[in-house]
């Protein structure tokens, strides 16, 4: 009778198994937590981030107006033989922009701070893309592993009655044979859960940024969904919010923006300049002065003199640049109607997986996990009135097991499509 009990101890485990995975540590992370530390820690992520900072000083830097040169000369003939000659002179020179080429180094400085903040957040959707998935997998593993150890305990305690019946000769040796190898079987499939649970972990820790010392608890939840938006609706939100989508845009408005500049720099700017210049000269003759004394003939001159400077070329300097700006602007518009097609596609392909994996689960949950636990029951009471063997509730609970991690396997398949569509549209549900 006491064997009877504990074969029935050990399917109620099977039925609560569920139940007892959702009592977990209150420091256990979720998926939430970890995508929040991976933002605080990737750096991918922050590498991204400091490239805003670079397109926010080179911004500051586009706007810059032309500085303006002074010049200081100053000449003596004495090196050469004529004494008393002298010229100093003071220049200020000032470059003028032609054909609006400030603002339009500013446009392509705006398009580049725009382009470096879609960046980050495309960084951001595949980050999360990654830690999503690579949370989905940990906790299958771990699921995994949790419903093979809640057999452990009472197949041990039905093996160590059963090893005591036969030797009182209340029981047949197979019997105990038979729950040997069922312990054994689950000791191995233990070993590999464990390794398969520890490299799940390893992965999402390299991805979060955490360090190998550090453990990472995780919250056994996957993330369902019942329902989704239709499918319309979540291929206009995928082209709406895409930031792969944002980036090819401002790429190719970046690239009109250089077409413009291009075209610009094919004028050519003007140098104002305004130079005071003094000349002083001594003769060798003398003179009188006012006062009617000898002195020595000078002469001192004093110049203010304008100029414009103009270089000589023609816009077909700036050819060359023109036609590369006008490529990539052809590249960048060619790529982004690519991702336009491709995107509702990529959508409409993760929205049937989900579609699929949840109709699995469904069907799972309700037409094999609830009769397969009846039937165990079932099972397990014919032998209590001596109709089944041992080998015939083991193989029912070994089946029920088997089941449970298809179940699993479905949970994960659904939430694993529930991330991709995520992904797919660019962000969370609407």
């Amino acid at each position: 009778m006491r064997l009877k009990r504990f074969i029935g101890a050990s399917a109620a485990t099977l039925l609560c198994w569920f139940s007892l995975f959702a009592q977990t540590n209150s420091t256990a992370l979720t998926v939430e937590d970890l995508v929040r530390i991976a933002l605080e820690r990737n750096q991918e992520y922050l590498a991204a981030q400091e490239r805003v900072r670079e397109a926010e000083a080179l911004m500051r830097q586009a706007g810059l107006r032309p500085t303006p040169t002074i010049e200081i000369e100053t000449g003596t003939g004495a090196v050469l033989g004529s004494r008393g000659e002298s010229a100093y002179s003071a220049a200020f020179f000032q470059n003028i922009e032609t054909g609006g080429k400030r603002p339009k180094r500013l446009a392509i400085a705006e398009k580049g701070l725009a382009l470096a903040q879609a960046e980050v957040r495309e960084r951001e959707r595949q980050l999360q893309f990654e830690i999503r998935t690579q949370f989905v997998a940990a906790v299958q593993e771990q699921l995994k592993l949790q419903a093979i150890r809640s057999l452990a305990p009472a197949t041990a305690e039905n093996y160590q009655l059963v090893t005591r019946r036969v030797e009182l000769g209340d029981a047949a040796p197979l019997e105990q044979q038979l729950l040997r190898v069922e312990m054994n079987r689950i000791e191995a499939d233990q070993v590999l859960l464990l390794a398969a649970t520890e490299a799940a972990g390893a992965e999402l820790r390299a991805s979060v940024g955490q360090p190998s010392s550090e453990p990472t608890n995780l919250r056994p939840e996957l993330r369902l969904r019942e329902t989704v938006p239709d499918l319309a609706t979540l291929k206009l939100t995928a082209l709406q919010q895409r930031s792969d989508i944002q980036i090819l845009t401002l790429l190719e408005e970046q690239a009109d923006a250089e077409v413009a500049l291009a075209q610009a720099e094919g004028r050519p700017d003007l140098t104002l300049s305004a130079r005071y210049t003094r000349v002083n000269s001594a003769f060798e003759q003398s003179g009188f002065s006012d006062s009617g004394t000898l002195v020595p003939l000078r002469d001192a001159d004093n110049f203010l003199t304008f100029g414009l400077s103009i270089p000589l070329f023609t816009r077909n300097r700036a050819r060359g640049m023109v036609e590369a700006a006008e490529s990539r602007h052809v590249q960048q518009r060619l790529q982004r109607e690519h991702l336009k097609r491709a995107i509702p596609e990529e959508v409409e392909a993760a929205y049937r997986r989900w579609s699929g994996a949840s109709r699995s689960l469904e069907i799972l949950r309700t037409g094999v996990i609830e009769p397969s636990q009846k039937n165990l029951v079932v099972i397990r009471e014919a032998y209590r009135l001596g109709q089944l063997r041992l080998l015939d509730v083991l193989n029912e609970q070994r089946r029920l097991v088997d089941l449970q991690l298809s179940y699993i396997e479905a949970q994960a398949q659904a939430a694993r499509a529930l991330v991709e569509l995520e992904h797919a549209i660019g962000g969370p549900l609407p």
